[in-house]
């Protein structure tokens, strides 16, 4: 029997009310009637009217029901990785000492760039690269055929420039003293 896609799609939808009903077993909130909207595309995409429509003329519900469980495990665990915040915590991101802290370590950080910027050329890039990408001194060294113990020595003594440097800073920005800072 050849149904043509809009036929089996309809004859599918005809128990839509069911279909919610299942999606809603899975605890899926307030997306029952998305995910079921999801099932109708991802049948019309991947199924033919053989999988669905049995000889008879009737709608096999075991594989539009796999569908549908499928689908709202897949909204579930993308729903259980997503980072929530509570009402509360967002009243806190606005306190005046949050601000003052962001504020605070921005400063810390444009200052460092600029330090960076009075460099040499040389100094200033291989620092940068250091910093700002993932590359470990043995990349680096692989990558620039710049000895791996030069590499080392360089980066070590930037750092001790930097760290004598904004060293009173830093630590008046961890004690949170944002007023002792510069």
């Amino acid at each position: 029997m050849e149904l043509s896609t809009n036929k089996w799609l309809e004859q599918v939808a005809q128990h839509h009310k069911e279909w919610v009903k299942i999606a809603n077993l899975y605890k899926v909130d307030d997306y029952a009637e998305d995910i079921v909207q999801e099932v109708y595309i991802a049948l019309f995409k991947y199924a033919d009217a053989e999988k669905i429509i049995d000889a008879k003329g009737n709608v096999r519900k075991g594989y539009v029901f796999f569908t549908i469980k499928s689908l709202c495990f897949q909204y579930l665990n993308k729903r259980n990785k997503i980072d929530k915040i509570g009402i509360d915590t967002l009243f806190n991101l606005s306190d005046e000492s949050n601000i003052n802290e962001h504020k605070a370590y921005n400063d810390i950080c444009l200052m460092i760039d600029e330090e960076i910027e009075n460099w040499h050329w040389y100094d200033k890039k291989l620092f940068k690269l250091y910093r700002d990408t993932d590359m470990s001194m043995r990349d680096i060294a692989k990558e620039t055929n710049i000895s791996l113990i030069s590499i080392f020595h360089s980066i070590k003594n930037y750092k001790e420039v930097l760290n004598t440097k904004f060293m009173n800073d830093y630590q008046a920005y961890i004690n949170n003293d944002y007023n002792g800072m510069y």
